[in-house]
């Protein structure tokens, strides 16, 4: 159940984590090594160790038929991310609209960027908590993007030029990028389609198709779209 409620989960990283060390520090090993030494081959006070660990787990380990699934997909998710070849830099210098502004222009809108963060990340912890329905959470974040919305345009009415202020404080760091594409994301979609000139490709069923996936094939369809006002 800790994944559907995060302050559980949170006690249950931090004990992970905590155990963990005091393993290492005693043993030099992780709790995980230690649990993959076989029973007969552990010291007294490594049995004591797994024995209090075990008990004073805040979260069920036993072998019901939820943690059974659960442990097959955290077990799957794991040899994936092992998989994922490390991050780069994302250049997204083809979404802006090429519009200079001012340091003060752009401070102004990052401290309204800092309260937006705050106040939906907030938000989002007690949704989860109290299990906030989802058209209910949606429709309240909705409103939330329409009062910063609102106040970022009278800070700065032009369009252009709020659109690369988001983009810069969305993009130059790990930040959520919700901010940008919900105050400025027809800007975006318009940039998009300046660079490629107005033209959009994708994947469009066709038994004819060169490109197989998932059992159906597709050829590539490339529309003429007009820039959205």
């Amino acid at each position: 159940m800790r994944y559907i409620y995060p302050d559980l989960m949170r006690q249950y990283n931090t004990y992970i984590k905590n155990t963990d060390r005091k393993s290492l520090r005693e043993f030099g090993l992780t709790v995980k090594e230690l649990k993959e030494i076989p029973e007969e081959e552990r010291t007294e006070r490594q049995k004591e160790f797994l024995h209090y660990y075990d008990i004073r787990m805040p979260v069920s380990l036993n072998n019901s038929v939820m943690n059974r699934i659960c442990r097959k997909f955290e077990d799957r998710f794991d040899t994936i991310t092992a998989r994922m070849p490390a991050g780069k830099n994302f250049d997204y210098s083809f979404m802006k609209s090429g519009h200079d502004y001012t340091s003060r222009r752009y401070t102004e809108i990052e401290r309204l960027y800092k309260e937006y963060s705050h106040r939906l990340k907030k938000y989002t912890a007690a949704a989860k908590y109290d299990r906030t329905e989802r058209a209910q959470m949606n429709h309240i974040i909705d409103s939330l993007h329409d009062e910063f919305r609102k106040e970022c345009d009278m800070v700065c009415p032009n369009s252009a030029e709020l659109c690369d202020i988001a983009l810069d404080l969305c993009y130059r760091k790990a930040n959520t990028k919700r901010f940008a594409w919900a105050l400025c994301g027809t800007e975006i979609i318009n940039n998009l389609l300046v660079q490629s000139g107005g033209l959009i490709s994708y994947p469009k069923r066709n038994i004819d198709g060169e490109i197989y996936f998932d059992g159906r094939y597709f050829s590539i369809q490339t529309i003429k779209s007009e820039v959205m006002s």
